[in-house]
């Protein structure tokens, strides 16, 4: 954790996952097209399994090419106890000292396989304070960092991060995160501009 002369910064990260949906991983070299046809074909014979399975893999072929997404993000009342749970703070104003806690789902991560048959996502989240004007006060690398060996290829992701700016004088700040996948070269950048009164 970096200081700063003006301020400290308190930082929690915590990572949670629900269970409730599941994708196959398909081939990297997959056709979307040909999986598409393939679950129309299943579809038209009755086959809902090999439909789904199909629709499974297109649908992960299609995350793997798309670039990593952070939504929602938002500000929230309280941690998530689950994926999905989660209120929206009424407002970005905060008193001096009061903790910022923030919900979001990363999207479209990459899921490899190891050996012995398990996926592996993993991804680091970077933390930035900034000035209203975008100049950065504070900068944290690795805020929080998460490997998370499944044997399904779970979709279901959430986080719940939490960052308290003591000492802080009153103003203008930015909080920005950035979502690295360390199974690829995606990121995502999301910041929420808050207010310290």
């Amino acid at each position: 954790m970096k200081q700063q002369n003006r301020f400290f910064l308190h930082l929690m990260a915590a990572l949670s996952i629900s269970t409730g949906a599941v994708a196959a991983q398909p081939a990297a070299a997959a056709d979307i097209n040909a999986l598409l046809a393939r679950a129309a074909a299943a579809d038209k014979g009755g086959d809902h399994a090999a439909t789904i399975k199909a629709l499974e893999e297109a649908l992960e072929t299609v995350r793997v090419a798309a670039p990593l997404t952070v939504k929602p993000f938002i500000l929230v009342n309280q941690p998530a106890k689950f994926y999905g749970d989660f209120a929206p703070r009424a407002n970005a104003v905060f008193r001096g000292g009061e903790a910022q806690q923030f919900y979001l789902e990363p999207k479209n991560l990459v899921y490899p396989r190891t050996a012995t048959g398990t996926y592996e996502p993993a991804f680091e989240v970077d933390l930035r304070i900034l000035t209203a004007a975008g100049k950065v006060l504070v900068s944290q690398d690795r805020f929080g960092s998460f490997r998370l060996p499944t044997k399904s290829a779970v979709q279901d992701l959430f986080l719940n991060l939490k960052v308290t700016l003591t000492g802080a004088p009153p103003g203008e700040y930015g909080v920005r995160f950035v979502v690295r996948d360390l199974n690829s070269k995606k990121t995502a950048t999301v910041t929420q501009p808050i207010t310290l009164k």
